[in-house]
């Protein structure tokens, strides 16, 4: 009998633009709200979604509503999106929430969607921090939100935290960590503020702690959480057991995945694609029913590059045989000098069935796979 291969699993991005307001240290791509923008939007989604019927025809592994702020959605808009999709069993379906957003009706309208996970831009519970995100919750507010979310019956919530601020050193971060702990979140992304030249608060960027500053930062981020039970699996990530994310997984691992909503960018091997960052664009392209805009076809090399830039994020790091399985390379025979150099830094770790960033290199992870695949 011949080996029955599953298909390789595909996730979905949904991004959705629009904000009650733009925070100082945001670059990302976002507009101001207004409802009749947000249905035209939603329109042109479902234009989209109906572009990828056929690739959306296989279940999905994971949804993520993204943004901007999509729980600006309305519960109908939510399910007008996952109409028509295919989720496999135990899909996760996770939509990220300004906590200022939440409230018990928002709360009762989400619990008729599918969506099973929250991620909640916490990002501190230190007054002058909020206000210097420009942050509207307030540390008090975000207790009582958690409250009301598990009163509702969610059991898998995720928490942004944002360290290496201004003024900002372990002590601080401390008093952060602690009250983040005892909101008893699965899940915990942990996120090194930098500032792109987009960002208003781009000129502040000379007052930001220095590199030792942070190290020691992510240090205590990095001892702390796992004290407390949570498994460090991703260079910024940190779940209870059963908790990590399957959607961020999904980049990680090299999984395909579609991304809808003007500048989602997407990923169907061997194409990478990303929709334009412009309403009007993004419209005419749906309009005239453009698959995979602005799309390139990454060759085999780029793909292997690709690939270790991200599965080497995952602390587990690499595995060699799906690499081999994927690539029909050897990694050791492609990369025999630069691993070689790189563990005898100290910098990556190659065990028998693996090969991984070790404890000193998840700081400094970018430089160490720069030079490990450039």
């Amino acid at each position: 009998m011949g080996q029955d291969i599953s298909p390789p699993p595909l996730s979905l991005y949904i991004h959705i633009p629009f904000c009650l307001s733009k925070c100082g240290y945001c670059s990302f791509f976002s507009l101001p709200f207004s409802k009749q923008s947000l249905a035209q939007y939603c329109s042109y989604l479902h234009k989209e979604k109906a572009l990828y019927r056929q690739q959306l025809s296989s279940p999905l592994h994971s949804l993520y509503f993204g943004g901007g702020s999509p729980a600006l959605l309305a519960s109908e808009q939510i399910n007008g999106i996952c109409s028509g999709l295919v989720f496999e069993n135990n899909a996760e379906i996770t939509i990220e929430i300004n906590p200022i957003q939440l409230n018990a009706q928002f709360l009762s309208a989400l619990k008729t969607t599918p969506v099973n996970r929250l991620s909640l831009g916490m990002q501190s519970m230190n007054a002058a921090e909020l206000k210097w995100l420009d942050r509207r919750h307030t540390a008090a507010q975000m207790q009582d939100r958690i409250k009301l979310c598990r009163e509702f019956g969610y059991d898998n919530i995720s928490l942004d935290l944002i360290y290496g601020l201004p003024g900002s050193n372990v002590d601080t971060l401390r008093y952060n960590l602690d009250a983040l702990l005892a909101l008893q979140p699965e899940h915990v992304s942990c996120y090194l503020l930098s500032l792109d030249e987009d960002s208003t608060r781009y000129p502040e960027a000379d007052t930001l702690p220095d590199e030792d500053n942070q190290f020691a930062q992510y240090e205590l981020i990095r001892s702390t959480l796992k004290a407390h039970g949570f498994h460090h699996y991703e260079i910024s990530n940190f779940a209870l057991k059963d908790k990590t994310s399957h959607h961020n997984l999904a980049y990680w691992n090299s999984n395909n995945y579609l991304a809808l909503g003007a500048s989602a960018a997407g990923w169907m091997a061997p194409i990478r694609y990303q929709n334009a960052a412009n309403l009007a664009e993004y419209y005419r392209c749906v309009e005239a029913g453009e698959l995979y805009p602005n799309q390139s076809i990454c060759t085999k090399q780029r793909m292997i590059e690709d690939y270790l830039m991200m599965g080497l994020r995952r602390i587990d790091g690499i595995d060699v045989k799906d690499f081999k399985q994927r690539f029909g390379r050897d990694i050791d025979t492609l990369y025999a000098e630069r691993i070689r150099h790189l563990v005898g830094l100290g910098m990556l770790k190659r065990d028998k069935d693996t090969l991984s960033l070790t404890e000193a290199a998840l700081f400094v992870s970018n430089s160490v796979i720069a030079e490990l695949i450039l």
